[in-house]
């Protein structure tokens, strides 16, 4: 994304900022994996808790960086694109998304010598709550996730490690290391899906980031990560 961060931001300005949010994100996990009684699955008042206090949060902490910062919001890559062409990208980028992370989960089960279907009864298991969730909060909840992890991950993070990373925007081995990492950021900010989720989370992570560097606009990205979250919680329903 070129142009998503200003010319002026530094690269200790930037990095500072990674770091920051990124401090704020390991600490938020680290305390509700704390408060979660031992041996108990996510419960669907759980669930709805999680994702609007952790939402909140993260879209706090960065609101509060770009605040300090004097930064604006369109730095974080939203940009003005047809809606025809923003939804075509964004189902591209959803099939994409299964694509890898079934190529994932295969190389992942064949490296540690597991079984698929164990390793899925694993993730559906650690998922239990999103399967109970009432019907009304599914599109809800998958739209907010969408948007507030599009922005903090693919927005925030990924601009600001491409900043920091290079000078200069047009820097491809910089954009791959800012993909790489915020896709790993992503994946760790999912660690209660179990080892697979955190292995399929990256590898979309990977695919999203891509996306965003290519059409240099977040908006895709949404659209399919709101697909793969209603995709996977009505998919819940039925397991």
């Amino acid at each position: 994304m070129p142009t998503t961060v200003r010319s002026d931001t530094s690269r200790a300005k930037a990095a500072l900022q990674v770091v920051l949010v990124a401090a704020i994100l390991l600490v938020s996990l680290a305390l509700g994996q704390a408060t979660r009684p031992a041996g108990r699955s996510l419960s669907p008042r759980d669930v709805a808790q999680g994702v609007l206090v952790g939402g909140g949060l993260l879209l706090g902490s960065v609101a509060v960086t770009l605040a300090v910062s004097r930064e604006r919001w369109d730095t974080l890559g939203f940009r003005r694109e047809a809606p025809a062409a923003v939804l075509t990208r964004g189902l591209l980028g959803l099939g994409a998304c299964y694509l890898l992370a079934g190529a994932g989960t295969v190389v992942y089960a064949l490296a540690a010598g597991l079984d698929p279907a164990r390793l899925a009864a694993e993730k559906t298991a650690a998922l239990s709550g999103f399967a109970e969730l009432p019907r009304a909060l599914i599109l809800p909840l998958s739209l907010f996730t969408g948007v507030y992890e599009e922005l903090v991950f693919r927005g925030f993070f990924l601009s600001r490690l491409r900043a920091a990373l290079s000078r200069s925007p047009r820097d491809h081995a910089a954009a791959v290391g800012a993909v790489v990492l915020s896709s790993a950021l992503f994946a760790v900010g999912h660690l209660y899906q179990s080892m697979l989720g955190v292995v399929q989370t990256f590898a979309i992570g990977l695919v999203l980031g891509a996306l965003a560097v290519r059409r240099d606009n977040v908006w895709p990205c949404v659209v399919a990560h709101t697909g793969i979250n209603l995709i996977g919680m009505i998919a819940l329903r039925f397991t």
